[in-house]
């Protein structure tokens, strides 16, 4: 059976379904906010707002593109056009990747915190590893102590 003509039946992305518009086969936003992650992504269009997610990710790619163009014009990398594109086109994914789950996790941020968002969740951690180096060092304290303990019994 050819691959190509099965018929894969997905959802619409997150970002489609928030705007109430159908999702094409190939819409650049589904790899980036899938269906399955709709809770996510309203909390994010709650806190951004789809048209300035959607500006951002297309910014991230217009970047992508004009510090690819500006390095195949050097004369340098004129031979490795074919490989650079190609880590370039990986890269390009990388950063969307990475911004889009940054848009996600910031939005989850001010679900869960509406004062401090991320900035809240970063304090409460540190704070969390302050206590747990405060505790750290009673107990090697305390190890000390027995340690001394043991060897003036012997």
């Amino acid at each position: 059976m050819d691959v190509s003509r099965v018929n894969v039946n997905r959802a619409p992305c997150a970002l489609c379904t928030t705007k109430n518009k159908r999702c094409p086969k190939n819409c650049e936003f589904a790899p980036y906010f899938p269906a399955e992650k709709l809770g996510e992504f309203e909390s994010a269009h709650k806190l951004f707002g789809t048209p300035n997610i959607m500006k951002m990710m297309r910014l991230v790619s217009e970047d992508e593109n004009k510090g690819m163009l500006a390095l195949l014009e050097s004369s340098i990398l004129i031979e490795n056009k074919g490989m650079l594109a190609s880590f370039e086109s990986s890269k390009l994914i990388e950063n969307q990747d990475m911004l889009a789950s940054s848009i996600l996790m910031e939005g989850d941020a001010w679900k869960k915190d509406p004062v401090r968002g991320g900035f809240g969740i970063i304090q409460k951690l540190k704070w969390q590893i302050e206590l747990r180096k405060l505790y750290l060092n009673e107990l090697k304290e305390k190890i000390k102590v027995e340690k001394e303990k043991t060897e003036l019994r012997l």
